[in-house]
């Protein structure tokens, strides 16, 4: 419409510059200038393709949860042996924000601004299935004694906790330590073997109970 270059190129050209845009200065720091100046487009471009700004967030935002639920889904789905699903979860939500830290801050993003938003993304994307897996699934290891009694909501947001706030908080994390990227990354794959030991130590039976 605006050049001869192919619309599908400057369509994903858009949305990758406005994506590492909205991850550096937020949605608000964000402009629908900055990002026709970032993907070599103009305003009306942006518009054409995508509408507005929050429109061209809601994709991307739609894309990196997608990415997210889905791994993590599967994960707690699996038959695999239950403290083995359990490391294997934690080290999946790393492993995904290590690779799309856009996510973490897209999620920060959306419980300041639109938390109504984020809870009907999520709720489409059907996580009670999942939370009934692991219910059942902890159920069954406190029965036959390999774990302690343990509350299956309470155990959610705890690995929910631990595993994203490194990356939620990671620019204020790194300013009060005064470290560079690099550091705190390395940081961050240290503390992911903490989380995993200190949950499958909170898993154990009371020695009362042996």
């Amino acid at each position: 419409m605006f050049n001869n270059e192919d619309s599908s190129v400057v369509k994903d050209r858009i949305q990758k510059e406005a994506q590492a845009l909205f991850l550096k200065n937020g949605f608000k720091g964000t402009s629908v200038r900055d990002i026709a100046k970032a993907s070599e487009t103009n305003v009306a471009m942006v518009n054409y393709y995508f509408k507005s700004k929050y429109n061209l967030f809601e994709i991307i935002f739609e894309d990196a949860l997608d990415v997210l639920t889905k791994r993590l889904f599967e994960t707690i789905n699996s038959e695999l042996p239950f403290l083995e699903l359990i490391e294997t979860w934690i080290r999946t939500y790393y492993e995904i924000l290590f690779e799309y830290p856009q996510i973490a801050a897209f999620i920060l993003n959306e419980v300041s601004l639109n938390p109504e938003g984020l809870t009907q993304r999520i709720k489409k994307r059907n996580p009670y299935g999942s939370f009934c897996k692991i219910e059942q699934r902890i159920e069954e290891e406190v029965a036959k004694g390999t774990i302690r009694e343990t509350p299956a909501a309470d155990f959610l947001l705890n690995i929910l906790s631990m595993s994203m706030f490194p990356f939620m908080f990671g620019t204020l994390a790194m300013t009060l330590m005064d470290i560079p990227l690099d550091t705190y990354n390395e940081l961050i794959a240290n503390h992911q073997k903490y989380v995993i030991e200190f949950t499958l130590n909170a898993l154990k039976p009371n020695e009362e109970t042996k």
